[in-house]
């Protein structure tokens, strides 16, 4: 993706494997003023996995300057101490991300230029407003109470699913438009919070069956028993799926 790019690129952080299997590297590149932001995802598209592999900060501070202020604001740590990266940069995760910071936190975070272009989870460009004061109001790094820990993980987890079936069922989600997909699995995993349904492997299960159906499972009473005989364990995925779409023989 590099190569798309006009000017020399500086590595945020390296995410290269050890092993050199996988390099999740994040870099900042300076961009002529007169080249839009969404030529940039022209130019990235068919080249990135994800529309947020790319987002567009328009500041005054110098390259260097920056990169800086962004690699500052990386790390991160929960109520427990545990650390983690502050995936900010992935666009995908930005607006999520500065939703759950509180206000304070929000101020300090935005202070890095003047606006940053990212593009939703339906696939439309929005803008967040920034601000570009001289000095870097960040010092320590964020601390992320429980709610706002839940907010991330519960915006993020509709990703997980998307590359789950990228790479296990890619045809399932051909059946909605790819900008629907996002708000759709999000739809989805409430509905299973609704009946109880909360552990991983059960919750992609009601997500698939939401995807072969093509609606919303809610609207349907039939449905809504099934789930709940689902989350009381009176039935089985199989014995659901059989139901639904029953196995028929050919000869």
């Amino acid at each position: 993706m590099l190569q798309f790019l006009p000017h020399a690129a500086s590595r945020l952080f390296d995410g290269l494997l050890a092993d050199g299997s996988a390099d999740t590297s994040v870099y900042l590149s300076r961009l002529p003023p007169e080249l839009p932001a969404e030529a940039v995802l022209l130019r990235l598209d068919g080249h990135a996995k994800a529309l947020g592999a790319a987002t567009v900060i328009e500041s005054a501070l110098t390259q260097d300057v920056l990169l800086q202020r962004l690699s500052r604001r990386l790390d991160a740590r929960y109520p427990n101490g545990k650390e983690f990266l502050a995936r900010f940069y992935d666009g995908r995760v930005l607006p999520w991300w500065v939703q759950a910071l509180d206000r304070e936190q929000r101020e300090v975070f935005l202070a890095v230029g003047e606006r940053w272009h990212y593009v939703t989870h339906d696939h439309r460009w929005d803008t967040l407003v920034l601000t570009c004061p001289d000095i870097d109001p960040h010092l320590l790094p964020w601390t992320l109470e429980a709610e706002q820990r839940r907010v991330l993980i519960d915006s993020a987890y509709p990703y997980t699913l998307i590359e789950h079936y990228q790479l296990t069922d890619p045809e399932l989600l051909d059946r909605l438009p790819s900008a629907n997909l996002y708000g759709f699995l999000r739809g989805a995993v409430a509905l299973a919070a609704r009946f109880g349904i909360e552990d991983s492997r059960r919750v992609l299960m009601v997500c698939t069956w939401a995807l072969l159906a093509g609606d919303d499972l809610a609207d349907d009473p039939a449905w809504q028993q099934r789930l709940q005989d689902f989350a009381d364990g009176r039935r089985t995925a199989k014995q659901i799926g059989d139901e639904v779409w029953p196995m028929e023989e050919t000869w």
